[in-house]
């Protein structure tokens, strides 16, 4: 089958799939930390908005970074990850799930064409070829032009994949025992030496430099995706996410680790004001915010000190 007809068909069983469920149901507030709050997975900020996902289908939304406004949607599992790209927000996580929104608060619910669960996502490409990718459980890695026909590309590997990036037009993919993808495309993917053969976890980029983290206090660099090379973290906590901005790495993780760089080489450890694990972090409008476990949520102008 040619890729344009399989990608007819995903259309049409998404199509079948699709079930409106609009983002105002069970609505709640919360901000810095509700121990009886769902665990927050990732964060990611575009649009003028801030988004969380989590456990138990948990969407929220953010204006200013520290109260965001939940909404708890009826399917399905956990929502591990998220992206913005061409006026869309994607989110997607256990059991092939995804939802998608225009606006950050109303949220479409659709089936992927896989019961793999999905731990990263990015939106990027060439100029009028740009797509959302998915990667997730297996080696699994979907695209898409519309986020919502989803056709399978070849990853080459079996492995887990946690966390994806767009950025100086390539795509770099991170998972299980070291494992490091990259494509230019989204559709061709290339597997590289990482050096390591610990869980990679997460994925960023700023200031011309990928930065991958992983289990046991490990972060990886590279200016290309290519060529990475192991920099000392001063802890052996695992570790979640990374982002850039203000002129600063910022790199998460267990037990409230957080980890501040000015060049992604050298790392000083921070106080998070919490000791519950953090698992997401983004960058937008001058201000860091951290997600996590208990619906943790901290805040940083500059990424060394939060509240």
């Amino acid at each position: 089958m040619s890729r344009n007809a399989r990608l007819s068909l995903v259309a049409a069983i998404s199509l079948l799939a699709l079930a409106l469920v609009a983002g105002d149901c069970d609505n709640a507030t919360f901000s810095n930390g509700f121990a009886s709050d769902p665990d927050l997975l990732a964060v990611v900020f575009a649009d003028d908005a801030y988004v969380a996902v989590g456990q138990d289908y948990t969407i929220a939304n953010s204006a200013d970074g520290e109260e965001f406004l939940r909404q708890e949607l009826d399917c399905c599992g956990s929502l591990r990850s998220l992206t913005f790209g061409a006026g869309t927000w994607v989110a997607a996580g256990d059991q092939g799930v995804v939802y998608t929104s225009s606006d950050s608060a109303n949220w479409f619910f659709q089936f992927l064409p896989t019961a793999r669960s999905i731990g990263g996502a990015a939106y990027g490409g060439v100029a009028l070829d740009e797509r959302f990718v998915l990667v997730g459980e297996d080696g699994r890695i979907l695209s898409s032009t519309n986020a919502g026909a989803w056709g399978f590309e070849t990853s080459g590997t079996s492995l887990d994949l946690g966390d994806v990036v767009f950025a100086d037009d390539t795509f770099v993919a991170v998972g299980d025992l070291g494992l490091i993808l990259t494509s230019p495309d989204g559709e061709v993917w290339t597997v590289r030496t990482s050096g390591v053969t610990v869980d990679l976890r997460g994925v960023g980029h700023g200031d011309d430099l990928f930065v991958a983290v992983g289990v046991g206090g490990t972060i990886l660099t590279s200016p290309d995706g290519i060529t990475w090379t192991a920099r000392v973290s001063g802890v052996s906590d695992s570790l979640a996410d990374v982002a850039h901005g203000a002129d600063v790495f910022v790199v998460v993780g267990e037990d409230g680790t957080l980890l501040s760089s000015p060049d992604g080489t050298t790392y000083t450890l921070r106080d998070a004001e919490t000791g519950r694990d953090l698992e997401g972090i983004a960058f937008g409008d001058d201000l860091f915010v951290a997600v996590g476990r208990g619906a943790v949520i901290r805040n940083s102008d500059d990424g060394l000190d939060w509240f």
